[in-house]
């Protein structure tokens, strides 16, 4: 079976247990909340002998620098998730992050949380008011400090577990959000390193249909080399298709698949509404020439490729604009 073939029956079911499995452990309440964080101090403790108070804000550090980001029981095709969808078969959306943990059991995929530092972080539960009451009652821990301590663990967990990367890159999500672990670090850290890149990614979760976008241009955005090197925002209804055409013109894509994408930014470059990109359209309209604003001073004519976009790397995406910095990951779940 594919690694990024889609779920079986078993994978959905198990999906949901894990899903269970996870809103059973965390603290409901006060009492589960000291609980949980006696434990965190006393592994503090463990991994700190020499000193009689702890830091627990540099245990967290610690562990995110330190502690692997692999599973030696998993190969190497890794899984890398957002948000959630619901799979042919499921009577109801899942999340991926639990989604991935059925794969990575089944199919032998590593998964971040599943990994020695992913899964110590995440039993935790340091995002839980109930436990971080506890920790700055009982511990002295402040509690925004402690916050962005984990947001910033998580982060690090993130890079490295994309750096670590060699085999496949196994995506769970839909469109990918630049607000979203995957889409600010995880994705360009993947095209940027020169074991994985465009060609490595594969989705497991079908592209959404984009009403706003002619169906042929709807189809090429899907390609999984295409659809991982572009964010839910660069093809927003509510933004020109010249804004678009920008981003498109950026990224780089298969040798095989340039002359499409030509023809397609020119399309998009030319039009002034997505409502120009109709098929019913006449066709006048939607071939007509004009000044291209994005490559000030050059003509772009229906079905010509700008000889600027040649000049790329084989592994980038290029992107128009930064992601602004976005809250810190919290334990491991985006929302």
């Amino acid at each position: 079976m594919r690694p990024e073939a889609p779920p079986t029956p078993d994978e959905i079911a198990r999906a949901i247990a894990f899903e269970q499995e996870h809103a059973e452990a965390e603290p409901a309440n006060e009492a589960a909340g000291r609980e949980l964080a006696a434990r965190f101090y006393r592994d503090c403790l463990s991994a700190q002998p020499g000193k009689d108070v702890p830091d627990l804000l540099g245990f967290i550090e610690h562990l995110s620098k330190e502690e692997s980001v692999t599973n030696k029981d998993r190969g190497p095709h890794r899984a890398f998730w957002s948000f959630k969808s619901q799979p042919e078969g499921a009577d109801r959306e899942i999340p991926h992050r639990f989604l991935a943990r059925a794969y990575g059991e089944s199919r032998g995929l590593q998964v971040l949380e599943d990994t020695p530092a992913g899964n110590q972080l995440n039993s935790y539960f340091l995002g839980n008011p109930n436990v971080v009451d506890a920790l700055v009652e009982h511990y002295g821990v402040n509690a925004d400090k402690l916050g962005i301590a984990h947001g910033e663990a998580w982060d690090t967990l993130s890079d490295r577990y994309a750096e670590a990367t060699e085999g496949l890159v196994i995506a769970f999500a839909a469109d990918i959000t630049e607000d979203s672990v995957l889409g600010k670090t995880e994705m360009p850290k993947l095209l940027q390193s020169a074991k994985v890149g465009k060609e490595n990614v594969r989705f497991t979760v079908p592209m959404p249909q984009h009403e706003h976008l002619p169906p042929d241009i709807d189809a090429f955005i899907a390609n999984d080399p295409i659809r991982c090197q572009l964010l839910m925002g660069d093809y927003d209804p509510e933004q020109s298709p010249e804004e678009f055409a920008m981003k498109l013109h950026a990224i780089d894509v298969p040798e095989d698949q340039k002359e499409v994408h030509g023809r397609i930014v020119d399309r998009l470059s030319t039009a002034d509404s997505y409502k120009d990109l109709n098929p019913a359209a006449p066709e006048a309209k939607r071939q007509r020439v004009r000044t291209n604003s994005f490559l000030p001073g050059v003509n772009v004519s229906h079905g010509i490729i700008p000889a600027s976009r040649s000049g790329l790397t084989s592994h980038g995406a290029i992107e128009p604009a930064v992601a602004p910095h976005i809250a810190p990951k919290p334990a491991g779940i985006e929302t």
